[in-house]
This record gives C-alpha cells, structure tokens and sequence, in this order.
C-alpha cells in the first residue's frame, strides 16, 4: 500500500543484476507485480458482494467447490473482472516513472517516447497530436469492447421483479 515509485531504486537495480533491464519481459512482470494488489483489492469488493448462498446452493446441486466458483461466481463477478481489467490497465498503459528508469529503447513503453516527438528544432504539434491519439487508441478499444459487461454492472439490481 504504496506509491510503486517508492521502490524505484532496488527494482532499478534488482533488473540490472537480473538482465531484465529494457526487455520486454522486464516490464511485463513489473506492470504484473504493481497491479496484482489493485486488482485483488478491487476483485474482493466484488466478490464479497456476491451472495454465498449462490456457491452453497451450486454445491447442493453436485457441483464441485471449483465448477460452483466458474460456473455461478465468475458470471457474477465479470462486471467487477471488466472494470479491474481498464483500470489495470490504464495504470499500466500511463505509467511513466518506471518506464523512463528501467527502459532505453528497445522496450520503450508509449508515455516516454512521446516527448521525443517533440525533437529540438521546435515543437512538431501534429506529431506530438498523432503521437497522442495512437496513444490513446488501445485504451478507448479496450473499454469499448467491455462496455457491454461495464453498462450490466451498473444497472445490476436496479430493477426489481
């Protein structure tokens, strides 16, 4: 429950004893690790707001402990799954900090390759605006597609039969 920039220095320089430094895989599991303890605290708030009594009548059913959870909770919890995805997502996508320590350019992420756009003769506005809207792209994709699950969950329970 901290700032992830917090422990720049020893992932700094835990990826170079390790080689990860500028490598794809590097940031991956970086972005991985930072968003593990966002998505598990936003997944609980959605799990716990699923009824139990809905895996306990699965399991009087036959169900296993495992099909109840696949078949009965995950359907449940994809609003919540959608929503911990954008955010997961979008907190990876931005981020800066780590992306400038830990990548040159062969791993380079989106958010600091964008101001070397704007290159030292002057600023080239419709690169830096082209560079942004390809930027921005992915993320309005992705929340597109999962508008569906995201529009469920907020009118979930709002009408009653």
């Amino acid at each position: 429950m901290m700032p992830p920039i917090a422990v720049a220095i020893p992932i700094y320089l835990m990826y170079r004893q390790l080689g990860l430094s500028d490598t794809a895989l590097g940031m991956i599991l970086l972005y991985t690790a930072v968003n593990v303890s966002l998505a598990v605290w936003l997944l609980k708030g959605f799990i716990d707001e699923i009824p139990r009594e809905y895996e306990e009548a699965a399991m009087i059913d036959g169900y296993t402990r495992l099909q109840a959870f696949r078949k009965v909770v995950l359907p449940q919890a994809t609003t919540g799954i959608a929503a911990t995805a954008i955010f997961c997502l979008i907190f990876a996508w931005n981020e800066y900090a780590f992306a400038v320590l830990l990548t040159s350019g062969s791993a380079q992420t989106a958010p600091p390759f964008i101001p070397t756009i704007i290159g030292e003769g002057g600023q080239d506005w419709p690169a830096v605006a082209a560079g942004t809207t390809i930027f921005l792209v992915p993320i309005l994709v992705f929340t597109i597609l999962l508008r569906k699950q995201l529009l469920r969950g907020i009118t979930f329970g709002a009408v009653r039969k």
